[in-house]
This record gives C-alpha cells, sequence and structure tokens, in this order.
C-alpha cells in the first residue's frame, strides 16, 4: 500500500495488489515443506478473505484509490495441481473482497462455498 499511496499523492489513481494478501504464488503458512514463496510471510485463505486493503490506505487518498488486483508467479510451479493449491480458494476469496462491502463479509459462508469452486 506505500507505493501505492505515493502514486495516489502524485495524482495517480491506483489499483493495489498487497504480496503479504494478494500474491497467489505466497505460500499459504509458515511451515518450512509449505510450497509457494516466502519473501511476504504467509497468507493463509482466511487471512487473504479478511485483509481489507482499502482500510489500509490512506483515508485522505480514498478518492484514488480504484481496487485491487490478484497476481502471480509461476516461473517456477512444476505442475497444475500444485499451481491449483496455491491459487484455490484464495483467488475467490479476492474476489470477494473486492466486491462484497465489509459488513457483508462471511468468512464461514465463503468457506463453505469455496468448497465449489472449480480447479483448473
Amino acid at each position: 500500500p506505500q507505493v501505492g499511496a505515493a502514486l495516489a499523492r502524485e495524482g495517480y489513481d491506483v489499483v493495489i495488489t498487497p504480496g503479504q494478501a494478494y500474491y497467489l504464488d505466497m505460500a499459504q503458512s509458515p511451515a518450512w515443506l509449505e510450497p509457494g514463496a516466502g519473501w511476504a510471510g504467509s497468507s493463509t485463505p482466511e487471512q487473504t478473505y479478511a485483509y481489507d486493503a482499502e482500510a489500509s490506505f490512506p483515508a485522505e487518498l480514498r478518492p484514488r484509490f480504484r481496487g485491487v488486483q490478484a497476481c502471480i508467479w509461476c516461473e517456477h510451479f512444476h505442475s497444475k495441481d500444485y499451481f491449483n493449491d496455491l491459487v484455490f480458494p484464495r483467488l475467490a476469496a479476492i474476489a470477494e473482497a473486492a466486491w462484497t462491502p465489509l459488513a457483508r463479509k462471511d468468512w464461514l459462508r465463503f468457506a463453505v462455498q469455496a468448497r465449489n469452486t472449480p480447479r483448473l
């Protein structure tokens, strides 16, 4: 959010991708053998769902905040299963977090529905 805030101060509209929550190649736990990168820590599906990107953005700059996006760096991925394990259900969690008002978010409801998320 710091880079996004700096750009917003310069007058740019911004879409942010916070590494600690929305980089899908990040590990989902700090366990040593957990697949994924660790440079920004780890993020469980529940942490990804709960992350409030707009709240992390300075209030005076929120008119320049346009939203969030997910990203993934996959140059070290070796299988479709590896991809699926890292991406799902966090991709759906990011989508719901981006579009659902905070007051309507419900992790338990989402966790049940996420079991039906198709995998690639």
